[in-house]
């Protein structure tokens, strides 16, 4: 678990980037190319900075994460 000042130093994730991304990767799924690019363009930079560190925590990143659900491959397939 973080420490408080570890945390406080991180960068925040907004509820509202989590559902953007989420809807990036339905419409990836989908094939809806313009609308995930949308989706990305929405993301705030202070939660952009918390996805990568977050997704590079678990040995992955987003290019990766966005070609996986693009073709409906497992996203972090090392994971499963």
């Amino acid at each position: 678990m973080c420490t408080p000042a570890l945390a406080a130093s991180q960068p925040h994730l907004s509820l509202m980037a989590v559902g953007e991304l989420r809807d990036v990767l339905t419409a990836l799924e989908l094939g809806q190319g313009p609308t995930a690019v949308a989706g990305l363009m929405a993301i705030d930079a202070e939660s952009w900075q918390a996805i990568e560190q977050r997704l590079a925590a678990v040995g992955g990143d987003l290019r990766a994460v966005l070609q996986a659900a693009s073709v409906g491959a497992p996203v972090l397939p090392h994971l499963a």
